[in-house]
This record gives structure tokens, C-alpha cells and sequence, in this order.
């Protein structure tokens, strides 16, 4: 059958149909996921770019805190002043308040660091989501665009069958015109025989009916000169 296919025009568009809106399907489908990945690094990009700034943020609040507790510890600051106005420059609560203010600044950027990694952590887990929607829409939109291979497969599938069916009959019907057709030639032939045949006899008959008359006649002038 295939070779018959190569040769039916109609089929040959049929064909040709099919694979382009196959080929535009696949074309479809590659659009689509290069617009879905567009989007989806865009959304990471922008994600990213937030969360670089939550870095440089921690290291402006580090700095700050850094600068804060310079001062306050400072021999010549403000503490210190208070503290030698009080007489305790030189004593053990002059270093405990040291100690204190030290403390503070490491409890103050342990918390902001803390922060940090939380806020960087749920970055990264919207960066996740992204990709993983993105992933969706991906699989989503190959999804319908299978269904709709499928159903041009189905449709094909059908076409083709129609197609066997049809060239099968035709085959069919091409065999049987030919066995009428020599059937017909045969009768012909047969009538013909026949019709020579009869032909013939009648000849023959008429050949033995010319003698029969002569013979006829011969006896009849026979007698009647016997009469006369």
C-alpha cells in the first residue's frame, strides 16, 4: 500500500498536512517554553538582585554597629567621661561596662546576621518556587500540546484507514470490472460461435432444401410426361 500512497496526490497532501501542524505544534511547544524560561529567570534574576542587597544591607548595619560600639568603648567617649566624672574610670565597673558594651555589639550583629540568613533563606526558597512554576507551566503546556498531537495522530490514523478502505475497493472494483469485462468478452465470443454455427446450418439446410426441390422436380416433370 505504501507505494500506491506515494503516487495518490491526495494522500501526499494529507500526509503533508499532517506534518506541518505537527511541525507547528513543535514549534509551539519550543516558543512557549522559551517564554516560560524567560520569565522564570527573570523572576530569579530580580530575586537575586533582592537578595545581593540584603548582604550589602548587613555589612551597612555591621559597619553602624561596629562605629557605635568604637564610640562607646572609646577611653575618650562619652561612656568614659561619665564614668571618670563618676571616679570609676579605672575601676572593675569600668570594665564590666566594656565588657557589656562589647557584648551588646557581638549579640547585635549575631541578631543581624541571623536575620540575614533568614530573609536570604526564604529568597532562596521563592527562587525555588520560580523555578519549580516554571517547571509547572512547562509540563502543563506540554501536556495540551500532546492532546493535541494525539488528536492529530487519531485523525491521521483515521484518514489512513479510510484510505485502505478506499484503495482496497477500488482494487477490488478494478478486479471485478475486469472479470465482467472477460466474462462479456467471453459471451461475445460464445454468441458469435454460436451464431456461425447456425449460420452454417441454415446454410447447409438451405443447400439440402435446393436439392430436395431439384429432385422434386426432376420426379414431377417425370411424371407428368408419363401422364402425358
Amino acid at each position: 500500500m505504501k507505494g500506491t500512497y506515494d503516487m495518490d496526490p491526495e494522500y501526499e497532501d494529507i500526509e503533508n498536512l499532517y506534518n506541518k501542524q505537527t511541525n507547528l505544534i513543535s514549534e509551539q511547544e519550543k516558543k512557549q517554553n522559551e517564554i516560560i524560561n524567560q520569565q522564570t529567570q527573570m523572576q530569579v534574576d530580580e530575586l537575586n538582585r533582592e537578595k545581593s542587597k540584603v548582604d550589602k544591607e548587613v555589612a551597612k548595619t555591621n559597619q553602624g554597629l561596629y562605629t557605635q560600639w568604637q564610640k562607646q568603648s572609646n577611653q575618650y567617649g562619652v561612656e568614659a567621661e561619665q564614668l571618670e566624672k563618676q571616679g570609676l574610670a579605672n575601676s572593675g565597673y569600668a570594665e564590666t561596662t566594656k565588657t557589656d558594651l562589647y557584648n551588646t555589639y557581638q549579640k547585635n550583629v549575631t541578631e543581624t546576621l541571623n536575620s540575614a540568613r533568614e530573609i536570604k533563606s526564604d529568597y532562596d526558597f521563592k527562587i525555588a518556587q520560580a523555578r519549580q512554576n516554571g517547571s509547572i507551566q512547562q509540563a502543563q503546556s506540554a501536556l495540551e500540546l500532546y492532546v493535541q498531537k494525539m488528536q492529530l495522530a487519531t485523525q491521521m490514523y483515521e484518514l489512513r484507514q479510510n484510505r485502505e478502505k478506499y484503495l482496497y475497493q477500488k482494487e477490488r472494483d478494478t478486479v471485478s470490472d475486469m472479470q465482467w469485462q472477460k466474462t462479456f468478452d467471453e459471451q461475445i465470443r460464445q454468441n458469435e460461435l454460436e451464431n456461425a454455427w447456425k449460420e452454417k446450418q441454415f446454410n447447409y439446410q438451405r443447400e439440402r432444401d435446393k436439392v430436395s426441390d431439384s429432385q422434386w422436380q426432376k420426379e414431377y416433370n417425370l411424371s407428368s410426361r408419363r401422364y402425358s
